[in-house]
């Protein structure tokens, strides 16, 4: 098989496989359920959608410090112009730059043309319109609610990037602990909001798919195609 299909195949069709899971619980209706635990019937409210930590340090300030890691590969990429020591890392600064911003700028793309609704704007959890799965439409003249995926648990998802700097730098270690932190980031930060009202889970699990395809992509692009050109030829090629 050609390696880069392969590269393709081990890391998007797991994740394909995921989506249609997601896609199955959405079906059966387990987003409400979900919500539902953190939802006060009696106040009529999301108890922790006011919550002061969770707003300023987990929601805000959490989302400043991935910035700052996102800044970091910026400088680095612009240093190794200047740095010729740098020059073989200039492709990994570039890899971290990018799937740290347009990883969580993709899904807040999305998010922008949705039309789905967060929990606190659904009928049942104190909001005024009906809920619907991914799969289904709203009724005429309800507005856009633009609450899908879940924005906030990109700034977790993207940190998947430092799993593909680990294989780029042929450390299984950094891949793993990379793999991890991204996963515990985008889970944890994501049912934070869950627990706010602020999104179903379904939400957080699809910006968890988007967030991993795009850098599985950035990574071929920038680092994995150029390791391949140097590494493999066409059987024609060699003809």
């Amino acid at each position: 098989m050609n390696p880069r299909l392969r590269f393709y195949a081990i890391y998007l069709l797991p994740v394909a496989l995921v989506a249609a899971v997601i896609v199955a619980l959405d079906s059966a209706g387990i987003d409400p359920v979900i919500s539902g635990w953190f939802f006060d019937a009696h106040a009529g409210e999301f108890p922790c959608r006011h919550n002061g930590f969770l707003e300023v340090v987990m929601h805000h300030w959490t989302k400043y410090l991935v910035v700052l890691v996102a800044m970091a590969a910026i400088a680095g990429y612009m240093i190794s112009f200047l740095a010729p020591q740098l020059i073989p890392l200039r492709p990994l600064f570039l890899f971290m730059a990018l799937a740290l911003t347009l990883a969580p700028l993709t899904v807040a793309a999305m998010k922008f043309f949705s039309t789905r609704h967060c929990p606190w704007d659904v009928a049942g959890f104190g909001g005024f319109v009906p809920y619907a799965g991914l799969l289904e439409s709203y009724p005429a003249g309800i507005a856009a609610g633009r609450c899908f995926p879940a924005g906030h648990a990109a700034t977790g998802f993207c940190l998947f990037a430092f799993h593909f700097l680990g294989r780029a730098l042929v450390s299984p270690r950094l891949a793993r602990i990379g793999f991890m932190l991204g996963l515990a980031a985008g889970l944890g930060l994501g049912f934070i909001r869950v627990a706010q009202g602020a999104h179903f889970a379904s939400h957080v699990l699809w910006s968890g798919v988007v967030c991993w395809t795009v850098i599985v992509v950035l990574h071929d692009l920038v680092i994995e195609s150029r390791q391949l050109d140097s590494r493999w030829k066409p059987a024609s090629a060699a003809c």
